[in-house]
C-alpha cells in the first residue's frame, strides 16, 4: 500500500473516497494476483489515477491531468520504488510529449486514435534499470522482419469442417479457464480466475471461441476502454494440435466485427516478441507495427518483451 501523504511528504494527497482504493485478489498459477487501483490528487489540480500491479512489479497510469509534470512523475517514481514497481507504463497525449521525453521516460510505441481519436504516446520509465534490457532483441528483430517480408496471398482460412466459432457465454467459463491454464503457466491479469472471468464478462470484455465438437480450443478477448473508445485484442490462447489452422485469424475477425458493431475503431494487440503464430496473424489481418514494450509483462513463467500492433476499423469522431 501507498503511504499516506503525511508519511510521504509528498503533496500529492489520497482522495478520501470510497473509490479511492480498489485492491484485486485473484489466484492464479503464479499464486495470488494482486493488484491495486488508487485516485491521487493535489490543491494544484493535479490529478493520477493509476494501477499498481504487483503481479508483473509495474504501475501504469490510467487516467490523469497533470499541470506540474516533475511534481507528478515524482510522485510516480516515489510510488514505484515503495511497491517494488521496476517499471512506470505512461499513455499521455501528443500534448504531454515534451514533458515525459525530457524526465527520463522512454518512448515505446504509438497507438493511433487511443484517446477518443487522439493518438496515445506510450512512455516507459525503467525504475529497475535491469529491465530496460532486453535479451532477445536481436531474435525479435529477426522474427519481425521475416514475417513483415512475407507475401501473404492466402487470405484468411475459413474454418474446416469440425471446427465452429461462436461468443463465449457464462456457462463455457470454467472451459475457458482450463484452456488458459493449459496455455500459459504464468499471465499477466487473473485471467486463470474463473470468478474474474465471469465478472469481466459482464462488464467489459468480450471473449470468442472455437471449438472442435463440444471441445473448446482456442480462444480470443477484445478488451473495451468505454472511456476512451478502444479496444484492446488481448487472450489468445489455441491448444497445440490445433495450430496452424487459421482458428485465431477468424476468432480476431469476429471480435472485429463485435467491435464495429459497438463502433469501437481504435484497436491494438500486444503479442509476444518471440511467437511467430500471433505476430504473423495480426499482421496478415491488417494490423500494424507501432512498437515494442520491454519487459512488459510475465506470461509463461517470465517477462516477456511484447510487440504493439494497432488496428483502425472504424472512423472516430471526438
Amino acid at each position: 500500500m501507498l503511504k499516506d501523504a503525511t508519511e510521504r511528504g509528498s503533496t500529492m494527497e489520497r482522495l478520501v473516497t470510497n473509490n479511492a482504493t480498489e485492491l484485486t485478489c485473484c489466484s492464479c498459477n503464479r499464486g495470488e494476483y494482486i493488484n491495486e487501483k488508487i485516485i491521487e490528487n493535489d490543491i494544484d489540480g493535479n490529478y493520477i489515477e493509476i494501477l499498481i500491479d504487483h503481479t508483473n512489479e509495474r504501475l501504469k497510469v490510467l487516467d490523469y491531468t497533470v499541470h506540474d509534470w516533475e511534481k507528478v512523475l515524482s510522485y510516480l517514481e516515489e510510488a514505484a520504488s515503495m511497491n517494488r514497481s521496476g517499471k512506470i507504463i505512461f499513455y499521455v497525449r501528443h500534448s504531454a510529449d515534451f514533458a515525459l521525453s525530457n524526465l527520463g521516460y522512454i518512448l515505446e510505441g504509438v497507438i493511433p486514435a487511443f484517446f477518443r481519436g487522439e493518438d496515445a504516446l506510450c512512455y516507459s520509465r525503467f525504475i529497475n534499470p535491469e529491465r530496460s534490457c532486453s535479451l532477445n532483441n536481436k531474435q525479435e528483430e529477426e522474427l519481425l522482419k521475416k514475417i513483415q517480408e512475407e507475401k501473404n496471398t492466402d487470405g484468411i482460412k475459413e474454418l474446416t469442417d469440425g471446427y465452429t466459432a461462436r461468443k463465449i457465454r457464462n456457462e463455457h467459463v470454467d472451459e475457458l479457464v482450463e484452456l488458459y491454464r493449459n496455455t500459459f503457466s504464468s499471465y499477466p491479469s487473473p485471467l486463470l480466475d474463473t470468478e474474474y472471468v465471469h465478472n469481466v464478462m459482464q462488464t467489459h470484455v468480450t471473449f470468442y471461441g472455437v471449438f472442435a465438437g463440444d471441445i473448446l480450443v482456442s480462444a480470443a478477448s477484445a478488451e473495451v476502454d468505454q472511456r476512451n473508445r478502444n479496444s484492446e485484442i488481448t487472450d489468445c490462447a489455441t491448444l497445440p494440435e490445433h495450430r496452424g489452422k487459421g482458428l485465431l485469424n477468424n476468432l480476431i475477425k469476429l471480435l472485429e466485427r463485435e467491435m464495429r458493431g459497438q463502433k469501437i475503431g481504435a484497436l491494438y494487440s500486444l503479442a509476444r516478441a518471440g511467437s511467430y503464430g500471433m505476430n504473423a496473424a495480426l499482421y496478415r489481418l491488417g494490423y500494424e507495427y507501432k512498437g515494442r514494450f520491454i519487459n512488459n509483462c510475465h506470461i509463461g513463467g517470465r517477462y516477456e518483451d511484447m510487440n504493439l500492433w494497432v488496428k483502425n476499423i472504424v472512423l472516430i469522431t471526438p
